[in-house]
């Protein structure tokens, strides 16, 4: 895809991050997250992903435990409307469908290149940045146009 900015043409690429791992893996601020096992769901556990006989569980209980001591919170964020324990669980929550939508491929991490346009594509310096969540194009297009201030510094 090409886009303009700031008075020149880049050629904006986005590929598949295969280098990064799974969200709760990679970054902190996540609830806890089982191997692929095959027992049974444990109380306080949701299940996350299933793989014929195979599960993931996400720890709920132990979620809203971290989201309180650690004052998570997600949108609608509180006003002072909900108790702290209603904030924590409303975060776990949200937690919980941002991982399940990541093991349902609902998005991936992805890598943005951007290189000038009419540049040779062989050895056309180029700028990029991996571990970009897919699924917000304004988001990806932002991204691009950073990078292309880089290429034109």
């Amino acid at each position: 895809m090409n886009f303009e900015h700031k008075g020149h043409e880049y050629t904006l690429t986005v590929e598949d991050d295969t280098d990064t791992g799974a969200p709760w893996m990679e970054n902190d601020g996540h609830g806890p997250v089982s191997d692929w096992t095959t027992r049974d769901k444990r109380p306080g556990e949701l299940i996350l992903s299933e793989d014929r006989h195979a599960k993931r569980f996400y720890d709920f209980a132990a979620a809203c435990k971290l989201a309180r001591a650690d004052g998570w919170d997600s949108n609608p964020l509180n006003t002072g409307q909900e108790t702290k324990r209603q904030q924590a669980c409303k975060a776990a929550l949200s937690d919980f469908d941002y991982l399940r939508r990541w093991c349902s491929a609902d998005w991936r991490y992805v890598g943005v290149t951007v290189r000038r346009a009419d540049a040779c594509e062989c050895c056309a310096p180029s700028e990029s940045l991996w571990g970009v969540e897919s699924g917000c194009e304004d988001y990806i297009l932002e991204i691009a146009t950073q990078l292309a201030d880089e290429l034109s510094a």
